[in-house]
């Protein structure tokens, strides 16, 4: 895990080149390449009540593509897409986790180099830890600001 979430840090930081947008949202930062690819990694909230905490790493690769609807939608665009997180998390347990997703989400403000949006993802949840594993429902929701790249 330690080698992926490098992996995407390095992939991320060495591709200036093709950059379009870097960006931070609650609790992680994020980056995006002008070809639709999205490099993310959070630290996601987490557990503090019952006498333990934990500690959560997440790392995730996007695929985000735009949704044109033909129609003026004035300083908001839609966009949807597919991508796999990945995460670990240590505290009363240590375990690891894949969350394969589809997303949708909105830009708003796109006449600026600063653009809010909002983001929702839902999919399976795998997990495997001490504590045992299984497979439920994800759903995650994404509020930030990216800012695109000169």
């Amino acid at each position: 895990m330690k080698k992926l979430l490098l992996g995407l840090t390095v992939a991320a930081l060495a591709s200036t080149a093709a950059a379009d947008q870097v960006g931070g949202y609650l609790f992680g930062i994020q980056y995006q390449q002008d070809n639709g690819l999205r490099y993310g990694l959070g630290l996601p909230l987490v557990s503090v009540f019952g006498g333990s905490a934990t500690l959560a790493v997440n790392g995730d690769v996007s695929y985000l593509i735009p949704f044109d609807t033909g129609a003026d939608t004035g300083n908001f665009s839609t966009y949807y897409g597919f991508g796999l997180g990945a995460g670990v998390y240590l505290g009363g347990g240590a375990g690891f986790s894949l969350y394969p997703n589809v997303l949708a989400g909105v830009n708003f403000n796109n006449t600026s180099d600063f653009t809010p949006f909002l983001e929702a993802s839902a999919g399976p949840s795998i997990g495997l830890g001490t504590g045992g594993g299984g497979i439920g429902l994800g759903y995650g929701l994404r509020l930030g600001v990216n800012y695109r790249l000169p």
